[in-house]
């Protein structure tokens, strides 16, 4: 039988920490205390006996705040490089009577893989409430990030003393590849050809050409109704007509060669051209989403679950999070991650540094993690940063 029971991990700990005022604060009473002791006064002895009392009530009042305080970190599931990153913090008081103030929350975590951008802070939790506070992170690199646990800490009243309630609750952030902005004709181009092309689909039910003749349903709109077979026949019939099929486009993402045995140039870094390459595969799959393809992801060299061509915002978190899970220090497989399929789509072979044509079909399009800036849209930024028109005034008047 254990004599002392275990300490619960995700038990909050409490901390208390002298500032640099209350050092400085500290040396003052000790000064003012050799000075009571040295030459009685009662003046002296008076402000002697203000100062500690003023220290004691600084570290019994922030005890009281911090002790019924209760913190948790509501985490986004996911989050990318280049974009904020904002956690948030709910922060509750369970005291009856004493309010919290001042409170920052700081979070344990890698500043290479999340830089700080804005600290949590919350003015005032009043008795019973609870209240939200966020935090601001820049996500530098693409994986998962773990979070270690976080801080809420206070140095209300007078700054002397930094009273610290540490909460040691885990918790993981997913974080996507950067996107960048490519050219707008990069993919029409790749498309134009016989395989990826807008066509017509072997099914009815849209409104493009004539597609056949079926029997009336209830529901059908009468515009659709096929008039000259209903004077022959006596009997209504619908016309369908076809519907097009927007252009579809599969990524294939070559890491088939280790990192150390890619070839680069002096002061090249291995590692930076297989990220490069990641982004373009991301940026040419957040392309074709914004253009209404059909789009899917292959990866040479690494298994990944098998991606069908499809579209729509769950369909590209999920490619997006294949590729931030992406782990380049794994063993490379052999094979190009194609499935023996007759799917008609444009391939896009994007390599870490030099085109391996033997990757995939001879109609596929080859790209290299050096080729990055050759296919960015310069003019994306500017325009971003340009202010907007005003508008012109009431009446027309310029």
């Amino acid at each position: 039988m254990a004599l002392f029971a275990a300490r619960d991990p995700d038990r909050p700990r409490y901390r208390t920490r002298f500032m640099r005022a209350g050092v400085v604060y500290v040396i003052a009473i000790l000064v003012m205390g050799i000075a009571s002791g040295a030459r009685p006064n009662n003046l002296i002895i008076w402000v002697f006996s203000a100062m500690i009392a003023a220290l004691l009530a600084s570290g019994v009042l922030s005890g009281l705040m911090m002790t019924p305080l209760r913190a948790t970190r509501i985490e986004p599931r996911r989050g990318r490089v280049g974009e904020p990153l904002l956690i948030r913090y709910e922060l509750a008081n369970r005291s009856r009577l004493i309010p919290s103030y001042d409170l920052t929350v700081t979070e344990s975590v890698d500043p290479k893989l999340l830089e700080p951008a804005g600290t949590a802070w919350a003015l005032h939790v009043g008795p019973g409430d609870t209240v939200h506070a966020e935090a601001v992170f820049r996500p530098v690199r693409r994986g998962a990030v773990q979070l270690k646990g976080f801080e809420v800490a206070t140095t209300f009243p007078f700054g002397l003393l930094r009273k610290i309630v540490r909460i040691p609750r885990t918790g993981e952030v997913l974080i996507h590849p950067e996107i960048l902005p490519l050219r707008a004709d990069l993919l029409a181009r790749v498309t134009s050809g016989a395989f990826g092309g807008q066509r017509l689909s072997a099914k009815g039910g849209g409104n493009d050409d004539f597609f056949g003749v079926r029997e009336y349903r209830s529901g059908d709109s009468i515009r659709t109704i096929a008039w000259k077979r209903l004077a022959g026949t006596g009997q209504l019939a619908t016309i369908e007509r076809s519907r097009a099929v927007p252009p579809r486009v599969r990524v294939l993402l070559d890491l088939r060669a280790p990192t150390a045995s890619l070839r680069t140039a002096p002061g090249e870094d291995a590692r930076t051209l297989e990220e490069r390459a990641i982004v373009i595969a991301a940026s040419t799959i957040a392309l074709a989403d914004r253009l209404g393809y059909e789009y899917a992801l292959s990866v040479a060299g690494v298994e990944i679950p098998a991606v069908a061509l499809r579209k729509g915002h769950f369909h590209r978190e999920k490619i997006m999070s294949l590729l931030a899970a992406l782990d380049l220090d794994a063993p490379r497989a052999a094979g190009n991650g194609l499935s023996a399929s007759d799917e008609r789509a444009a391939l896009v072979c994007v390599h870490a540094d030099r085109v391996d044509t033997a990757v995939a079909p001879e109609s596929a399009w080859h790209f290299t993690a050096r080729q990055i800036d050759s296919i960015l849209d310069q003019g994306a930024e500017q325009r971003a940063a340009e202010p907007a028109a005003a508008a012109p005034p009431p009446g027309g008047a310029a």
